[in-house]
């Protein structure tokens, strides 16, 4: 069955309206926001948080270099679906169900990761502010990541509507909040790492120190 979606609906968007007024830090450099992509799977790959996911790569052929990482993250979550204007033809994945998009839509510009469950809940919203045929070195973006339980829950219910599937049917009330923080420290201890391997371009060593602060110590301490 075709799912049909809105030319103008955007996960970037509901989520700025709102995590603006409460102090999350904005993202802008690419490789800020591939590093947040990986360590939000590890909390499922890694860590064991059974999520449901929601994935947008903006187009299908930039899916590709990820289909492996998306079979093992595959047999660890609760269900994936990931959007993208489908401009190469895909593998199927058990438990990964795509969602095509018309190059027009909101989405079409958009890359986000949701993650959602009883013990988990964090997503990276972004939008990007150049053409997507821009050449990589010129592409920018902007964005935000948000561990709002709130918020996420506000996500999966609004994404799982628009794909057309079953109810995950973990209501915010239900949330493990010690899990939460659980998983929050593992992420925290692993960027944390990375920032001290001295590894990282100087513009995303300080945004990651930026999300460090202004994003996951204040969920560590909520």
């Amino acid at each position: 069955m075709p799912i049909n979606i809105a030319p103008g609906f955007s996960v970037y968007q509901l989520v700025e309206r709102v995590q603006k007024f409460q102090g999350s830090a904005l993202i802008n450099s690419r490789r800020t926001m591939n590093i947040i992509s990986y360590e939000i799977e590890n909390t499922t790959i890694i860590d064991g948080a059974r999520t449901r996911i929601f994935s947008a790569f903006q187009r299908m052929s930039r899916f590709l270099p990820q289909i492996k990482r998306y079979q093992k993250l595959a047999k660890h979550a609760e269900s994936i679906y990931v959007f993208g204007v489908p401009d190469v033809p895909v593998p199927a994945i058990s438990n990964v169900t795509y969602i095509y998009l018309e190059p027009h839509m909101q989405l079409a510009k958009e890359w986000f990761l949701v993650s959602y469950g009883k013990d988990y809940a964090s997503a990276l919203a972004t939008e990007e502010i150049t053409h997507i045929d821009s050449p990589n070195e010129q592409r920018q973006f902007k964005g935000i990541w948000t561990f709002d339980v709130s918020m996420v829950a506000i996500l999966e219910e609004w994404l799982t509507r628009t794909v057309d599937a079953r109810p995950l049917l973990v209501d915010e009330s239900q949330h493990d909040g010690q899990s939460q923080k659980q998983f929050i420290q593992r992420i925290y201890t692993r960027i944390n790492k990375r920032l001290d391997q001295k590894t990282l371009a100087t513009e995303t060593n300080e945004q990651l120190t930026a999300m460090l602060h202004q994003t996951i110590e204040p969920a560590l301490h909520a």
